[in-house]
């Protein structure tokens, strides 16, 4: 991975993507937030903001469609980004996943990517930003 100092912070950020393909059976759930709370660790991300991530994950993981998904994150001096998928075709449109999701994470979105439904989040790095 590349790092690079982050602007204004004695922190060092990834700046590099990592992609994980993770079954969705419960068993494995932690290892999604084990791979987030690291990647929020090194990107100096207030706590609550990784905990907010760890859990618009872990409800996004709900609404998956096969027995494995995608996990797809970037951070940058902003925040971090997501996409995982595929889910379930509409859950971009379920009112409450959307409800839940958008009170966690600043930008909620979906998106077809080879015929399937992918959620993307985005987190910004300060707290109501």
């Amino acid at each position: 991975m590349q790092e690079h100092p982050a602007a204004g912070t004695a922190g060092l950020l990834v700046t590099d993507r990592i992609v994980l393909a993770l079954p969705t059976e419960a068993r494995f759930r932690s290892v999604a937030t084990l791979v987030l709370g690291g990647i929020g660790s090194r990107a100096d991300l207030p706590y609550e903001r990784m905990d907010d991530l760890q859990l618009a994950v872990l409800s996004a993981l709900d609404a998956a469609d096969q027995a494995e998904v995608t996990l797809e994150v970037d951070a940058d001096e902003n925040g971090v980004s997501l996409a995982l998928g595929p889910v379930r075709d509409g859950s971009g449109d379920d009112q409450g996943l959307s409800l839940v999701l958008s009170r966690l994470v600043d930008d909620v979105t979906h998106e077809r990517r080879d015929g399937a439904e992918w959620l993307s989040l985005r987190l910004s790095r300060a707290d109501g930003a």
